[in-house]
């Protein structure tokens, strides 16, 4: 039954990500995916996912024998990837814009409640 909330609130968030695009930080979803992970080795065991990686290593190895260059490709185009992702991640040109965004959401809030309360 905990894992169902776990799963749960993983949804919920990607959900309010998606429909009421509301940001998450890169601290969040790092911990979102060490949950998601653990839901994953819980739910499977370690040895079934030892399995399913060496099984992944043996096709890896294969789509290498069988398409060397197209491999080179993908390798670099996710060290580049991987790259990009963690300096723009480091620019600091995004929390202003955070900043910015938080306290119109809380100015909104603050409203709101302001309203419900009958002030």
């Amino acid at each position: 039954m905990t894992l169902s909330g776990v799963l749960k609130d993983i949804l919920l968030v990607v959900a309010s990500m998606v429909i009421f695009f509301d940001p998450v930080s890169p601290l969040q979803a790092f911990g979102y995916s060490i949950a998601l992970g653990g839901l994953v080795y819980y739910k499977l065991g370690g040895e079934r996912i030892k399995g399913y990686v060496a099984e992944g290593q043996r096709s890896w190895t294969d789509y290498g024998v069988k398409h060397p260059i197209m491999r080179k490709v993908i390798v670099f185009g996710t060290v580049l990837l991987t790259i990009f992702v963690i300096f723009g991640g480091l620019a600091p040109t995004i929390a202003p814009e955070y900043d910015a965004y938080a306290k119109q959401k809380l100015a909104e809030t603050t409203k709101l409640s302001s309203l419900w309360n009958g002030e």
